[in-house]
């Protein structure tokens, strides 16, 4: 690991020693130090596959809204984030993430939206190698992808004009989830949309009365550096006048502009249960894969 990495620890080690109270990026109330991680602890099974490197990474926790997040890559351009986060050794951290994820998501995407296909107009926010929207394409949805550090297929006619979007494990990677949704909202039509957000939430895994962050999510090296309880995913989508349910565990959200809220909590266990469906069908067929 780097010298520059280290030094740059050094300096946000002094910064949380001056100002140990900042406000929260969510909601402004008071956050404070919560715990330190190692930069190289990960989410996959084996914590430090990549080893122990002894790079601080303070994490603070929000009195208002119990989120927890780092400001430790709040500098970090594009390039520094591809050198010492997102670079070759990533997928020994994440490893489902270039093929085994984007199906994943595409069939939940397609389940969510199931008997829509011919009024959607949808967008992967943070789509990474652009595959979740490749195979959505490939099976008759219209579907682009624009990531930030990644893939960007949009087609400039329907910017603006979005009225689905997918953000799935990708708000845990911003390190400001106010502009990001700013961003996404920007792209999306102004009167209907809805947005499926998939983030793991820690309401049943951290208590502001723990003294350690020992929650497997927490990964700096997996560029986890922002993770919400439900308050506070229920405050930022307030932040736009946007309707929000938790549903499936607290693992995949809703948020909407043009959808009751009645709606809403119907919609993903519907889902769910179209995909165990499709499973079992496929069983039923001989062990068939799907498209997804």
């Amino acid at each position: 690991m780097s010298d520059a990495l280290l030094q740059h620890a050094v300096a946000k080690l002094e910064a949380v020693r001056a100002n140990p109270i900042v406000p929260c990026k969510v909601c402004n109330g008071e956050a404070s130090p919560f715990d330190i991680l190692d930069f190289n602890k990960s989410c996959a099974a084996n914590r430090y596959v990549l080893g122990f490197v002894a790079i601080p990474v303070v994490y603070r926790i929000c009195a208002r809204c119990q989120f927890i997040f780092t400001d430790f890559g709040d500098e970090f351009s594009s390039t520094e984030w591809a050198t010492y986060v997102y670079n070759d050794q990533y997928i020994h951290v994440d490893p489902d993430y270039r093929e085994v994820r984007p199906r994943h998501n595409a069939g939940e995407i397609s389940a969510l939206l199931a008997g829509r296909r011919r009024t959607i107009q949808g967008l992967d926010y943070g789509g990474g190698n652009g595959q979740t929207a490749a195979l959505l394409r490939a099976d008759g949805w219209v579907f682009d992808s624009y990531d930030p550090y990644g893939v960007r297929e949009v087609s400039p006619e329907r910017v603006g004009h979005y009225n689905f979007c997918s953000a799935i494990e990708v708000f845990e990677h911003t390190p400001d989830p106010v502009a990001s949704l700013r961003e996404l909202l920007a792209m999306t039509d102004p009167v209907t949309v809805l947005i499926l957000l998939g983030t793991s939430t820690h309401d049943h895994h951290v208590s502001p009365c723990d003294t350690r962050l020992s929650w497997w999510y927490a990964a700096p090296r997996n560029g986890h550096i922002s993770l919400f309880s439900r308050k506070a995913l229920g405050l930022l989508a307030e932040q736009f006048n946007l309707t929000y349910v938790c549903g499936n565990g607290g693992t995949s959200h809703l948020m909407a502009r043009g959808y009751s809220q009645r709606t809403l909590t119907a919609l993903l266990p519907r889902s769910i249960l179209l995909r165990r469906m499709q499973s079992a069908l496929r069983l039923l067929l001989g062990r068939r894969e799907g498209p997804w």
